[in-house]
């Protein structure tokens, strides 16, 4: 579960200014002999290779599901700050997330900018192991993903927008999961469509879909990337003072829930392709 909420200017400098000025809970350089006895380690094989680049097995800003554009390119400018929270019962993140929209052509080409600048997560004994964490307390601050994206306008009534997505390589913390440390793209279809209702609460409903294709890399001797269905459906609903927005998206890998190999051929776990 995420919660999202807008700070003021002031609130949000202050709260940047601690967030950099704070130290990690625990040194980086704990001694890793828990790990290498919980994790049976060969003593040859790369601590990275034990890490899954899974959903399920990360962080939840690692995988993110990118938000539907809900068919329409926007005319607007638009900066958006926003503090999070994820509310996993064994991972509990805050983080601050940013947004910047630039509209290029007006109604028909677009530039968003987005990502994590920083989040502050705390993970409990339970899922420190699972996940292969190399620290064993499971809190600290990391530095996350960054994506850039252009939406293009293909059609008006029905409305259907193409967006073109990549995703950097500036997600920090690879040793304790939190992050891929590593590039990815994702590319998608979105419609929309009005319904005029204009009734006394509701001035219209707006109907929203979305169908692409989701990559990013991962560790395994023989697969280097997995590939996944990215999808959603909601509306929007315009009232006299607010919008109200709901959607279901998400998306559906390769690999699912099969068994993989990751660094011990004689104890595949399951890859689990769900946050």
């Amino acid at each position: 579960m995420k919660i999202r909420t807008t700070p003021c200017p002031i609130f949000l400098f202050i709260i940047i200014f601690v967030l950099l000025l704070c130290k990690p809970a625990i040194s980086q350089n704990e001694d890793a002999t828990w790990w290498n006895e919980v994790h049976n380690w060969d003593g040859v094989t790369h601590w990275s290779d034990y890490i899954i680049y899974s959903p399920y097995y990360l962080g939840p800003n690692a995988l993110s599901v990118p938000f539907s554009q809900k068919g329409q390119v926007k005319d607007r400018y638009g900066l958006q700050v926003n503090i999070e929270n994820h509310f996993y019962s064994g991972d509990k993140t805050q983080n601050l997330f940013v947004s910047l929209y630039l509209p290029v052509v007006k109604n028909f080409v677009a530039f968003e900018f987005y990502g994590v600048p920083i989040e502050h997560y705390k993970m409990d004994e339970k899922t420190v192991v699972e996940r292969r964490s190399r620290i064993r307390s499971g809190e600290g601050y990391a530095v996350g993903d960054f994506y850039f994206s252009t939406i293009i306008q293909l059609w008006k009534k029905p409305d259907i927008a193409f967006r073109m997505a990549g995703r950097t390589a500036s997600g920090s913390k690879l040793n304790e999961a939190r992050y891929t440390d590593a590039p990815g793209y994702f590319f998608d279809l979105s419609f929309g469509k009005d319904l005029l209702v204009h009734e006394k609460f509701v001035d219209k409903i707006r109907l929203h879909g979305m169908i692409g294709f989701y990559v990013w890399q991962m560790n395994l001797p023989d697969s280097r990337q997995n590939d996944a269905i990215l999808f959603g459906l909601g509306f929007d609903l315009f009232m006299k003072s607010f919008i109200l927005s709901n959607s279901i998206d998400g998306y559906s890998g390769y690999f699912g829930n099969e068994e993989v190999v990751v660094a011990n051929k004689d104890q595949p776990v399951v890859f689990k392709d769900r946050p």
